[in-house]
């Protein structure tokens, strides 16, 4: 916490002095200190997401603002520092207003993507040091600082209207803050140690019970499942993703720990995370340059394999060929081991505001309403033997890897 004073003007002295307050007492601004986003173990952030996988750094991922809630004075400022290497952002948007023929601020606003960001009125984003203001008198009435990708990036907003205003993370749909700005005379409730616990405090009440208790069986097929955690406080929504691949007992699997299945047998693959989004992408990934396929993490890459969705809402592919995990950059078109199971993720109806999870693109506002569930299950039948490493393609830079081994039945 910095805190900036000033020798009071003579109208200030005399504002002071009718106040019945000693003339000498200087004018103070404070900038204060919080954090976007935490990972556990913080480590290894120039390594590859093999090694990445391999010592758990970056696995534990807090999507939240800590802490999410705080208390300041008017014309108080507040560096957020980015302490991940999972990009976020730090968007006030424009407040929704009664609607006004000519008025400089739309009457209410759907979350945008985090290329819209504040373009309605300006750029996308707002340089660092931007005045949030939503009534437009004092500064800017949307500010966004744009995605802050570099661990240790920081991005601060001073706020010259009293008022209490929420803030949210353009890419990631469920996480939220709220800053409350209060007069100058005001008692503040908290100092910034304070803060600085409830951070600690709040980043270790995200990762609590990360991977869920009950991960269900499914009659003796092998499953793979990707898990999250939310949690609410009085700023809003928190929560923390696990950016590993893990078994039915909740064991990360890897190319040490591999999942092991026989020839012929179906595995599905099951997001249980209800906020972050992630791909099962065996062989080039297809956001890669130099893969050979059509670009983006919603399609299919070609297999010989039936491909498509099944009754009950999952997809599905078959694996007929053999799989050389190290010729991954090296793909053809006519490979047979590059399959991808697009988005795993809740549908808009399973979450708290509506909005789409992937917000690069506009337009990524949903209606909420009766729709069919977004397919998050994904089952793989292997019909060859070998050793098949598998991604997410949103987040493999961070060790979200799996292996699996596929070996004969007693008596093949």
């Amino acid at each position: 916490m910095l805190t900036i004073c000033s020798i009071p003007t003579t109208a200030q002295r005399l504002l002071l002095a009718t106040a019945l307050i000693i003339p000498q007492l200087a004018f103070c601004q404070t900038q204060w200190q919080a954090k976007v986003g935490v990972q556990f173990p913080d480590c290894l952030s120039g390594a590859t997401g093999d090694q990445k996988l391999a010592s758990g750094c970056q696995a534990e991922q807090v999507m939240a603002f800590v802490p999410n809630e705080i208390w300041i004075h008017q014309n108080d400022s507040i560096t957020w520092t980015h302490a991940t290497d999972e990009g976020h952002t730090v968007t006030f948007l424009y407040q929704p207003q009664p609607a006004t023929v000519g008025a400089p601020y739309p009457a209410a606003q759907q979350r945008p993507s985090g290329a819209v960001g504040c373009t309605a009125y300006g750029g996308a984003t707002s340089a660092n040091n931007s005045a949030y203001d939503p009534s437009g008198a004092n500064g800017l009435q949307c500010v966004n600082s744009g995605t802050l990708a570099n661990n240790l990036d920081t991005y601060t907003i001073s706020f010259p209207l009293q008022g209490n205003y929420k803030f949210t993370c353009l890419i990631h749909a469920s996480m939220f803050g709220t800053v409350h700005v209060l007069d100058p005379s005001a008692t503040l409730p908290y100092q910034q140690s304070a803060y600085n616990a409830q951070a600690v405090a709040q980043a270790a009440n995200v990762l609590d019970h990360l991977i869920p208790d009950n991960l269900p069986s499914n009659g003796g097929n092998p499953r793979v499942f990707t898990a999250g955690h939310v949690v609410a406080t009085g700023g809003g929504w928190q929560y923390g993703s696990l950016f590993r691949f893990v078994d039915a007992h909740g064991n990360i699997i890897s190319q040490n720990s591999p999942l092991i299945v026989h020839k012929g047998q179906t595995v599905e693959f099951t997001n249980v995370d209800p906020v972050e989004p992630h791909t099962i992408t065996f062989g080039c990934p297809t956001d890669d340059s130099t893969c050979p396929q059509s670009p983006g993490p919603g399609g299919f890459v070609d297999t010989n394999g039936p491909l498509g969705s099944a009754g009950d809402g999952a997809h599905f592919a078959v694996m007929n060929g053999p799989f050389d995990p190290a010729d991954e950059q090296h793909r053809d078109a006519g490979s047979i081991d590059q399959i991808n199971s697009g988005l795993l993720i809740a549908q808009a109806q399973d979450r708290a505001n509506g909005a789409a999870p992937l917000s690069g693109t506009p337009p990524t506002s949903v209606p909420i309403a009766q729709v069919s569930p977004t397919l998050n299950r994904f089952r793989l039948t292997f019909n060859t033997v070998g050793k098949y490493r598998f991604i997410c393609e949103l987040h493999d830079d961070l060790g979200m890897i799996g292996w699996v081994n596929v070996v004969p039945y007693q008596g093949d």
